[in-house]
């Protein structure tokens, strides 16, 4: 798996279709574990760090999962040892929507990850800490970030092109295999990412951002 092509926020809105699959929380352990893996020691170098689904408290483990809200977050501050904290918040009722994969949610982890290491352009540039912008952070996600992590999470399901206009867009640009695999593999999971929106009924702002 060598280079994943750049796609733009456009992919979110292309068709596909996707069996009733969801996640359990294993699975969404697994891919949490990933993304400490991969990019655990590039943050600690930076004087950061990075944390999934922190608990309210130790006696709350899995306080964020149980909840059966559809949300994605990220926020960031500074700790008192002077390092940059990076807090990704993913509820369990995201997880849990009808048609939901770990691919899917590997890419929605990648996009708020994108909020605090994508980049210019930010969203206020009045702020302490910089935040990337929405289109800056899907170009993060499906640029730079998924490619990384799938090289820690398994197939967990069939690698197949959503669509043949999405599998053309993908030959038409790769021609090895390791290419094809991770364009088309990167397709399905942002047909996920459109699934999402397709259930919020007009909210998506208020709970993915």
């Amino acid at each position: 798996m060598k280079y994943f092509g750049v796609l733009s926020i456009f992919l979110f809105f292309l068709a596909g279709s996707f069996a009733n699959a969801q996640i359990s929380l294993e699975q969404f352990q697994q891919i949490s574990a990933a993304f400490h893996t991969e990019f655990g020691s590039e943050l600690a170098a930076q004087n950061a760090r990075l944390t999934i689904n922190r608990p309210p408290s130790p006696q709350m483990p899995n306080f964020w999962w149980e909840l059966k809200d559809r949300h994605a977050s990220y926020s960031s501050y500074v700790e008192s040892d002077g390092a940059r904290e990076h807090l990704l918040f993913l509820f369990g009722g995201y997880a849990r929507i009808q048609g939901m994969t770990p691919d899917g949610v590997a890419m929605t982890l990648c996009h708020e990850l994108g909020h605090g290491l994508g980049g210019a352009p930010f969203k206020d540039k009045g702020e302490e800490l910089l935040v990337s912008a929405e289109g800056q952070s899907d170009y993060f996600a499906a640029r730079h970030c998924i490619k990384r992590i799938f090289k820690h999470i398994p197939e967990f399901q069939p690698v197949q092109a959503p669509s043949a206009y999405t599998e053309s867009l993908c030959r038409s640009h790769f021609t090895t295999q390791d290419e094809l695999y991770l364009c088309v593999r990167g397709f399905q999971a942002l047909e996920v990412e459109r699934l999402f929106f397709r259930t919020q009924d007009g909210i998506e702002e208020e709970t993915h951002y």
